[in-house]
């Protein structure tokens, strides 16, 4: 039982860890977005296109990357 706890310890900080980093991340991610809304309105479509698309590929990462934190979570979780 005590290897169990401590593997689970470990994998709970890891998630954390992830979580703490994609909250990051997005924040980052809206500027990133913000900035291509902005040059759509301003008229550099095609430069705001590529923020935009760049926020998209960011965006699934993070969602892609939370997903995984918490299905290795669920796969440790003490019985």
């Amino acid at each position: 039982m005590k290897d169990e706890k401590k593997e689970y310890l470990v994998r709970k900080k890891m998630y954390a860890e992830t979580v703490q980093k994609n909250k990051k991340l997005g924040i980052v991610n809206m500027v990133i977005f913000s900035i291509g809304l902005i040059l759509k309105y301003m008229g550099m479509s095609e430069l705001g296109g590529h923020f935009i698309w760049l926020g998209i590929v960011i965006l699934v990462y993070v969602f892609g990357s939370n997903m995984m934190a918490k299905y290795e979570m669920k796969k440790y979780q003490l019985k």
